[in-house]
């Protein structure tokens, strides 16, 4: 299967899951899962550049989504994010879109990556 899953559903996922578990949010963090994904295959979703670092890996990419949420109002502070109530609804507003657009290719991703798809809906 193509990529078709864009990557910032991927970073919607992670800022939604790690905020509802009061986890920090940390580019590294999420630049952690696209390195999963490519580990595992899950071609469905578009990659991300990583870059290789000494403790793991770095995305530039999942750092400009970082400051468009910044740039947007709907976060605070860069590493760990501080993401506000709006910049939740963002999220969720993109995940229910991809989920709605490729729902066998999101189920794939979301099993993959472990995240508990309630918290998608309003029911984490």
């Amino acid at each position: 299967m193509s990529a078709i899953l864009s990557p910032e559903a991927v970073m919607a996922c992670a800022i939604v899951s790690l905020n509802r578990e009061k986890e920090p949010i940390k580019i590294e963090t999420i630049s952690r899962l696209f390195a999963t994904l490519k580990r595992e295959k899950v071609e469905e979703v578009r990659g991300v550049a990583l870059r290789k670092l000494p403790n793991g890996v770095y995305s530039e990419d999942v750092e400009a989504f970082f400051g468009r949420l910044l740039a947007g109002g709907f976060a605070t502070m860069r590493s760990p994010l501080d993401v506000n109530e709006k910049g939740i609804g963002l999220c969720l507003e993109l995940i229910d879109e991809e989920r709605r657009s490729y729902p066998e290719a999101f189920e794939k991703m979301a099993q993959t990556l472990h995240f508990n798809v309630a918290y998608f809906s309003g029911q984490g």
